[in-house]
């Protein structure tokens, strides 16, 4: 049991590094893009930010540790926590609509089904799905910041220097 735990570390860590290095590769260089929002709706962008970083973070030990019920309440919350659903007045998601680019909303999309998915494959105890949802949970947060907010994450933005490793 131990050594599932412990592999399962590894796989995390590895995921972690692999995403990164992925994103600066197929990211072709090009200005950062900013989102042009209201204040009111950037603020609530952040919170959720926020939070969805706090449930990634929560998201580690509870896998490692098995604890099934504990995952599944992230997750969940995760794929629940749409901003779009949550405290917009219908002329701010308007405003949100118009102000977000089609690829955006697709990358959010996907990491909210893929909460969804971390939550149906750790209800139905599928340990090696649980590695690949939150894998892809990673994967999409980087590709996004890699994007969207490349001022925030200035690691993620791409390089024109090339270490020789492709």
């Amino acid at each position: 049991m131990k050594r599932f735990y412990l592999t399962l570390s590894i796989i995390a860590l590895c995921s972690f590094f692999s995403v990164n290095s992925q994103a600066k590769s197929k990211i072709p260089e090009k200005e950062p893009v900013n989102l042009q929002l209201p204040s009111e709706i950037k603020s609530l962008l952040r919170q959720e930010m926020q939070q969805l970083q706090q449930g990634m973070q929560a998201l580690i030990p509870a896998i490692i540790s098995g604890d099934r019920k504990k995952i599944v309440g992230i997750a969940k919350k995760m794929q629940d926590s749409y901003i779009m659903k949550q405290k917009l007045t219908k002329k701010q998601m308007h405003t949100l609509h118009t102000s977000l680019s089609p690829a955006f909303i697709q990358l959010d999309q996907k990491f909210h089904g893929f909460a969804g998915m971390l939550a149906h494959v750790t209800e139905e105890n599928k340990p090696e799905l649980i590695n690949f949802y939150f894998y892809k949970l990673t994967e999409t947060c980087v590709q996004c910041h890699s994007e969207y907010a490349q001022t925030k994450f200035p690691a993620l933005m791409p390089s024109t220097k090339h270490s020789g490793h492709h």
